[in-house]
């Protein structure tokens, strides 16, 4: 990952001091994954690490392939670091989702700086992928598919849905996937009806079936939903909402092209589920990016005017849901490319677990 190319990026974009905070956002630009740490950048100019002692070495290795930046590992008095940092200056800009009211209450009480919420410039920078993120998040991708083709090996009737979650991660580990930060959602039968449905210690039997994973690769994620009947015949009505899914995500697919509006493609997706008869039971958005976090920008949902870019990676994942019955949703992660669209996961969607 080139992160003096994206320091530099940033400091070209910006117009004031931003201090970042957000973790995804130090990852992307230095490689720190730590629980502690800061970069105060200066537009165009000069920028400043700091941390405690715990990560002082750590950081030391990443802050010295950058550009202009100097490091400062603190093991008391924090509060003494930042303000000589930004003596002089007239204000700071803080990541307002990156901290806390406290914080930005404390900073500028300690600093005796204005802070000014700020937030959104490493996230444009992060939003585009490149070659090497674009390699990473295939590899997540891979390794989910990995787990999704086990599945008629490790789904035995008598696995409970929780022990069928261990198994996907079991299988994504082995295919070079670290755990996500999100227990897969394993639902059988019924439970098949509720979005973020928790995982419990009912046996996945036989029938309805759907899973919705993911793993991470050099801290990039991987998401994908699939929806099965195990064994036997499916139950009508659950395979008419299958197809009904299914020809709503291929609606939806296609309609993933640079200057796409995001919420047309949302409504691309609607406008099939309008016909089934089910929209109502559509009950969340049609997608959302996706990179260093599991949901990011851009996203995919109703009044989004939002258009897609070359390099966005998104998902798009319609869902139908039965109170009491069951639930189908189909998910893929795309990646926008000059011609359209480019499928990173790869998984069969037919409703037969062993199609």
């Amino acid at each position: 990952m080139n992160h003096a190319a994206r320091l530099n990026a940033l400091r070209a974009g910006i117009e004031a001091p931003l201090l970042v905070s957000r973790a995804p956002n130090l990852r992307y630009l230095t490689g720190f994954t730590g629980s502690n740490g800061f970069l105060l950048v200066r537009p165009g100019g000069s920028a400043v690490f700091v941390t405690d002692g715990r990560y002082g070495e750590l950081a030391e290795a990443l802050v010295a392939d950058l550009t202009d930046t100097e490091l400062v590992v603190y093991t008391s008095g924090m509060w003494d670091v930042f303000r000589g940092l930004v003596d002089g200056m007239p204000s700071v800009s803080l990541e307002s989702d990156g901290v806390t009211w406290a914080f930005s209450m404390d900073f500028a009480r300690e600093t005796g700086i204005e802070v000014v919420a700020g937030g959104g410039a490493v996230e444009a920078l992060r939003r585009t992928k490149d070659a090497a993120e674009v390699m990473a998040l295939r590899a997540a991708a891979g390794a989910g598919d990995a787990a999704f083709s086990a599945i008629e090996r490790i789904a035995q009737r008598t696995v409970t849905e929780k022990e069928l979650g261990w198994r996907l991660i079991d299988v994504m580990r082995e295919h070079g996937g670290d755990a996500a930060d999100w227990e897969p959602i394993v639902a059988a039968g019924a439970g098949a009806s509720i979005p973020h449905y928790r995982a419990g210690v009912k046996p996945v039997g036989s029938g309805l079936l759907l899973l919705d994973y993911g793993c991470v690769v050099d801290g990039y994620h991987s998401d994908m939903t699939r929806t099965v009947w195990l064994e036997g015949q499916p139950d009508d009505e659950m395979a008419r909402v299958h197809r009904a899914v299914l020809e709503a995500q291929q609606a939806g697919l296609g309609s993933v092209a640079p200057g796409a509006v995001c919420g047309d493609i949302d409504e691309e997706v609607r406008v099939v589920l309008r016909g089934y008869g089910y929209e109502k039971q559509f009950l969340h958005s049609t997608g959302h990016g996706v990179g260093l976090e599991i949901h990011e920008p851009p996203w995919v949902r109703r009044g989004n005017d939002d258009t897609l870019e070359v390099g966005d990676v998104v998902t798009i994942e319609p869902g139908v849901y039965l109170p009491g019955i069951g639930g189908v949703r189909i998910e893929d992660m795309v990646l926008v490319t000059e011609d359209g669209e480019s499928i990173l996961t790869e998984s069969h969607r037919a409703f037969a677990a062993g199609a």
